[in-house]
């Protein structure tokens, strides 16, 4: 993930939940920016896919 405020990048996994305190709702699709604290929508898992497969295509090029 790439945060749109600070422009940090990093993976899901090391985000906060931004709902941990929340009153209103106790689980949204929203990450906080380990950085900034900025909230972020979840990538959907197509968007997931389409960069691993990028990644994968990316690094085979490279290689031969």
């Amino acid at each position: 993930m790439k945060c749109p405020l600070c422009g940090l990048e990093f993976k899901e996994e090391y985000g906060q939940s931004a709902c941990k305190g929340c009153a209103i709702s106790k689980s949204c699709d929203l990450i906080k920016c380990p950085n900034c604290g900025y909230e972020i929508p979840r990538e959907p898992s197509f968007i997931k896919s389409l960069k691993r497969w990028k990644e994968k295509k990316y690094a085979t090029n490279r290689k031969g």
